[in-house]
C-alpha cells in the first residue's frame, strides 16, 4: 500500500473567501448593496484579480460599526413628547 500524501484540509468558514452572493446572504441584504459599498469603499474586502472576496472578520466589523446604542427614554425626552398646551381658549 503507498501511503498518499495527507490533503490539506477544507478551510473552515472563519477562514474562508465569500464571494459578494455569499457577503450578501450572510448580511441579508441584497447583492446590489455589497456591490455599490465596495465600489464606494464602504466594507473591507480582498481583491483577487478582478474577483471580490471577503473574510468574516471583514463583515463582522460592518456590522459592529453599524450598531446603534440603546437609550432608554429619560424624563426630558417623556415631556418633550407631550402636546404643549397652547395659550388659545378650548371653547
Amino acid at each position: 500500500m503507498t501511503s498518499q500524501p495527507d490533503r490539506a484540509a477544507p478551510p473552515t468558514l472563519a477562514a474562508s473567501l465569500l464571494t459578494i452572493e455569499e457577503a450578501a446572504a450572510y448580511l441579508n441584504v441584497p447583492q446590489r448593496w455589497v456591490a455599490d459599498a465596495v465600489r464606494q469603499r464602504r466594507i473591507r474586502c480582498t481583491r483577487i484579480g478582478k474577483h471580490v472576496r471577503f473574510r468574516i472578520e471583514h463583515l463582522e466589523e460592518l456590522i459592529a460599526a453599524g450598531e446603534q446604542p440603546v437609550t432608554a427614554p429619560g424624563a426630558a425626552s417623556v415631556l418633550a413628547l407631550r402636546p404643549t398646551r397652547s395659550s388659545r381658549s378650548l371653547l
